[in-house]
């Protein structure tokens, strides 16, 4: 005997689309904002939920004081997230089978490696995949890995390592280092020798030759934070911090006012901000950390234990070619 989705399986009766309304209200604990995301009525969205608790037997949500998840709701909530995230890898391998190439493509990026990778890529795989969904998810490493982890993102992208079992990783560059350093600083450090300095240190910087100067740092745990402070550890070089926060491109900012050094990745160089274009003189310099201890590598990361679409296999493809002609 056939059986539908809508029809009694074991005493419950539910179909996919209950299990979006139900974990939209289990995300916003709020019947009237589900309501407005999912552009149903109020009224219409409440019967879905008693309808399914109903079926189940069981009381999903607590209503008062305010609403919240029963201990039932939320084993719930995590079996219907995994059901249908099931039935979307198996809706798009079938597609693939057939060779319609279409659907959701998910991708989680930081927010300072999207502005400079995702132009380069997106536009020209947009016009070869018009029928794929493009979802971008922003976020900070651990923010992101956590999404992959659960199958909410299809692709990461972000630097190597990705702490995940699961991941598996494709390269799509490796980069450099940069130290910003105000061009003040070097008139002042170097008056007599401040054109042979910007050479030399164009091939490889002396930072402890700035030792004295004031530094605008990444927040501790952020992966160029994590090689740099390895490098000055290796090379028993103290710096003067006089600032940390999670923008790399405020800190850029600053540095061009002269306040302090501070760190790029080699991948921005030719994307910086019109504070150095703009200006008659440029107000600071690049200089590299010529050292392999302090190369990032980006990668692509996916769920080896997940189907894979075509479409993410075509976007690391181009990813990887881009990459390669980046830098």
């Amino acid at each position: 005997m056939r059986v539908s989705y809508n029809q009694k399986v074991g005493g419950i009766s539910m179909n996919f689309l209950s299990l979006e309304y139900f974990i939209a209200v289990a995300e916003d604990l709020n019947i009237t904002k589900a309501a407005e995301r999912l552009f149903i009525s109020q009224q219409s969205l409440s019967k879905h939920i008693i309808k399914l608790e109903h079926s189940l037997d069981t009381q999903l949500f607590e209503r008062t004081p305010c609403m919240s998840l029963t201990y039932a709701g939320k084993r719930f909530l995590r079996a219907a997230v995994q059901m249908l995230d099931i039935r979307r890898q198996i809706v798009t391998e079938i597609d693939d089978i057939n060779n319609r190439i279409r659907g959701e493509l998910r991708i989680g990026i930081s927010y300072t490696r999207g502005r400079v990778l995702l132009p380069q890529v997106l536009p020209a795989f947009t016009k070869t995949h018009p029928l794929v969904e493009i979802i971008i998810r922003e976020g900070n490493s651990k923010e992101l890995e956590d999404l992959l982890l659960h199958g909410q993102i299809d692709l990461l992208i972000g630097f190597s390592p990705i702490v995940l079992d699961i991941a598996q990783t494709v390269d799509i560059l490796q980069e450099r280092l940069l130290i910003i350093v105000p061009r003040q600083f070097l008139i002042d450090l170097f008056p007599d020798s401040y054109e042979a300095k910007i050479r030399a240190y164009e091939k490889a910087v002396d930072l402890k030759a700035f030792e004295d100067c004031p530094f605008l740092m990444l927040t501790s745990g952020n992966r160029i934070r994590t090689l740099f402070d390895q490098y000055i550890d290796q090379h028993d070089i103290h710096v003067n911090i006089l600032l940390e926060m999670e923008n790399i491109e405020t800190l850029l900012s600053l540095a061009c006012e002269g306040m302090g050094i501070s760190l790029y990745p080699e991948m921005f160089a030719n994307h910086l901000s019109p504070l150095i274009y703009n200006a008659p003189v440029a107000p600071v310099h690049l200089f590299p950390l010529d050292d392999p201890s302090t190369y990032g590598h980006l990668v692509i990361a996916y769920h080896r234990e997940r189907y894979l679409p075509e479409a993410a296999r075509d976007f690391i493809a181009e990813c990887v070619a881009k990459g390669l002609r980046m830098l």
